[in-house]
């Protein structure tokens, strides 16, 4: 018994130390059993987190579309506290007209258990942007039965910025085809609707009218009354030609002050000239821009297929030619093509060219005629006229080419020419002896006039040739001060203050609007010769000689009459007060070297 005792005792301790083993070992799983927890605590709480702030919003709905788990991101998209959104259909959070899309998309995916999308719309408060939401919608299936597991991205901006990009895209598609300034086709449309109006012409037999527009000195209305106006006058004459059109025709402004007209399926080339003169009527009525009425007028060119062909260019060339004939015969009104234009519409380019090369060239000449006191046939003034000699035409006179300079613009390069040479020869004059009190007078265009470093230009020339500014005297129309009066009134006080006369051409003119000139530092008034040439025998032209003179007279000015030739014409306006007269009566208009010995003769 006694030896059996050491061995039990033995047999304990080894029970204990397995023991104590086996308590450490379950120690340490423990131990390890906590960290992971731990570890798998912070997961969750990463994935929670992750879950709640993920860019996208998530929520799960159940087979009724019940929200079940949504998190904060979405629950931020609807504006409403996650708390609240849980246990409420998803329906109720879009408005009435976009539940249908949700509900229709919870279908689809149930139906064919494959991922599917859809967008919608919600406003959260009243008075809010529209808020676009596209869902993504995956079929779950659980133990506790079939869920929806739902992505929310928000594509507000993302939509904004492709309705941006397609409002771009359709602007620059308008551009394409339309006018910019008054939405008209441009000519691209035109082009292709009169191809297919030919095509249709062919089969039908009937007439198709191009009529080619264009607004009468539109250049000075530009350069009078500004490019603003000028825009309000196109989208004015735009709205009134569109209020003409039928159903079947085309309207389109091809750029600057153009525009063309197809009428397709006419019966007759009158009923062209009918539309014509409804546009010149319509178009002719004054318009109201800025607190000021501007009258305009149109020329109008008309081609017609299959008379003048039955090709797009050849028609439109055809009409801008006749466009072109409508203007050179007076303007305002309409003209049809004919065979022999387009030889006359050469001859104008090449006229137009040729002018451009007349300054550079040297072909520009000046003649001067003199300007007298009717009572004692003393010179009080010479004017400078210029002519143009021509390479192929000889020697022109005004009338054959500063209509086409005032046209084209070049009116101010020529005007700027005369007026150089014309004070360059008055220097010379002064040193053979002429009377310091008889002034050049040069003819300034409207052009001219509004450049705004013209008075300093001016200034600068008469300092070169050292010429004294009153021995000057500049001619102004009435219609070039009246366009701009109070603009106008600072250049000729500048121009006076410079010591230069100014004479007033009043030839266009109103009664009403020369009494406008009161107050401006005006010195002489002038009477066109149609208003002389038939004195005195016309009782018309006298009576508005009589009118101008006794106007002159009110306003304080000399009345200089222009173009007399007979001493009957003379003994009129002697008669009438006029003191002032220019005319072949007393010389022609002659080359300077000429006029020498007509000084000498008369004692200028």
């Amino acid at each position: 018994m006694a030896a059996d005792v050491p061995q039990d005792r033995a047999t304990l301790h080894r029970a204990l130390r397995d023991l104590r083993i086996h308590q450490l070992e379950l120690e340490q799983q423990n131990i390890a059993l906590r960290e992971t927890q731990r570890a798998l605590e912070i997961s969750r709480d990463r994935y929670a987190e992750l879950y709640d702030r993920a860019p996208v919003g998530y929520c799960t709905l159940d087979a009724l579309g019940v929200i079940t788990e949504i998190n904060l991101t979405a629950a931020t998209l609807f504006g409403v506290p996650r708390e609240r959104l849980l246990g409420t259909s998803l329906a109720r959070r879009l408005p009435n007209g976009q539940r249908p899309a949700l509900r229709d998309l919870l279908r689809r995916v149930a139906a064919t258990g494959e991922h599917q999308w859809a967008e919608v719309a919600m406003i959260r408060q009243p008075g809010d942007e529209a808020l676009h939401l596209r869902l993504d919608c995956d079929l779950a299936r659980a133990d506790e039965g079939v869920h929806y597991q739902c992505a929310l991205l928000d594509i507000t901006e993302p939509r904004r910025l492709l309705d941006q990009l397609r409002e771009r895209e359709r602007q620059l598609q308008r551009l394409a085809h339309q006018d910019p300034l008054t939405g008209l086709p441009n000519r691209l449309v035109f082009d292709d609707r009169l191809s297919q109006a030919i095509l249709q012409s062919r089969r039908s037999g009937r007439k198709v009218a191009v009529l080619f527009v264009d607004l009468d000195r539109f250049k000075e209305i530009n350069d009078t009354h500004g490019h603003a106006a000028g825009d309000e006058i196109l989208k004015q004459v735009s709205a009134r030609l569109t209020g003409h059109l039928r159903s079947g025709d085309t309207l389109s402004r091809f750029g600057g002050d153009e525009f063309t007209l197809l009428i397709a399926n006419l019966g007759a080339s009158r009923d062209a000239a009918i539309v014509a003169e409804k546009l010149l009527h319509t178009l002719g009525q004054p318009y109201q821009i800025g607190g000021q009425t501007i009258p305009l007028t149109i020329s109008v060119g008309i081609s017609l297929a299959p008379d003048d062909g039955h090709d797009v260019d050849e028609l439109l060339t055809k009409a801008d030619t006749a466009m072109y004939l409508a203007k050179r015969s007076g303007r305002d009104g309409y003209r049809f093509y004919t065979t022999g234009m387009t030889e006359s519409i050469c001859e104008r380019m090449a006229m137009e060219q040729e002018l451009r090369q007349a300054a550079p060239n040297g072909e520009l000449r000046l003649h001067y005629q003199p300007q007298l006191a009717l009572d004692t046939r003393r010179w009080v003034g010479i004017e400078a006229l210029v002519r143009w000699q021509h390479p192929r035409l000889g020697l022109l006179p005004p009338p054959r080419f500063l209509p086409l300079a005032e046209e084209t613009g070049l009116i101010q390069e020529i005007d700027t020419w005369v007026l150089r040479t014309a004070c360059a020869q008055r220097k010379r004059w002064q040193g053979d002896g002429l009377a310091d009190e008889i002034r050049m007078t040069v003819n300034v265009s409207n052009r001219l006039l509004k450049r705004p470093a013209f008075i300093g230009e001016l200034g600068t020339l008469l300092g070169s040739l050292e010429l004294d500014p009153r021995q000057l005297r500049l001619e102004i129309t009435e219609t070039a001060i009246m366009a701009h009066p109070s603009e106008s009134a600072v250049v000729v006080s500048e121009l006076r203050d410079l010591g230069i006369a100014i004479a007033i051409d009043g030839s266009r003119a109103s009664f009403s609007s020369l009494g406008c000139l009161r107050g401006l530092p005006v010195t002489w008034l002038k009477i066109d010769r149609s208003f002389i040439a038939n004195l005195p025998e016309s009782d018309r032209d006298g009576a508005i000689a009589r009118a101008i003179l006794a106007l002159g007279q009110s306003l304080g000015l000399d009345v200089i009459a222009l173009g007399v030739e007979t001493k009957r014409q003379e003994r009129f306006l002697n008669e009438q007060g006029c003191t002032l007269g220019q005319g072949f009566l007393y010389s022609a208009p002659i080359p300077a070297e000429k006029l020498a010995g007509e000084l000498a003769a008369l004692g200028a």
